[in-house]
């Protein structure tokens, strides 16, 4: 089974101080325990290196660039996957998601992923369903 993690997840794991930080803790060893296959894009993970550097510093980047990204297989984001991604994104409301979000759905759906680690809500609208 697949899992795709989506970088709140990863903000979360590494924020002692979030209120989600122990609850993600256990469902992702939970997860590896089962041997399911958690996969992030590089586009989530280039998203999670920016956000990381900037709100927790290098050190928790250090942390999850050789402890924790180690454990995922991540995928890259093909051409086709990030036009797709873009119309979906250009085509939403006032509030639309990232294009980060919208390839991470594009993805999912191509690689046939029906669950995910993410503590954004659009990710159940988008038909992936929740562990967390």
């Amino acid at each position: 089974m697949s899992v795709l993690v989506d970088t709140t997840a990863f903000l979360a794991l590494l924020d002692a101080g979030h209120s989600q930080h122990r609850f993600l803790r256990d469902v992702l060893a939970l997860e590896l325990e089962a041997d399911a296959t958690l996969v992030v894009t590089n586009y989530i993970v280039l998203e999670t290196f920016d956000v990381v550097r900037r709100r927790l510093g290098v050190e928790s980047l250090r942390l999850f660039a050789r402890e924790i990204l180690p454990a995922f297989d991540v995928v890259w984001v093909r051409p086709d996957d990030h036009a797709l991604a873009l119309e979906m994104l250009l085509a939403c409301g006032p509030k639309p998601p990232t294009l980060v979000d919208c390839t991470s759905f594009v993805v999912a759906r191509r690689l046939g992923v029906s669950q995910c680690i993410a503590l954004d809500p659009r990710f159940a609208d988008e038909g992936l369903e929740p562990l967390c």
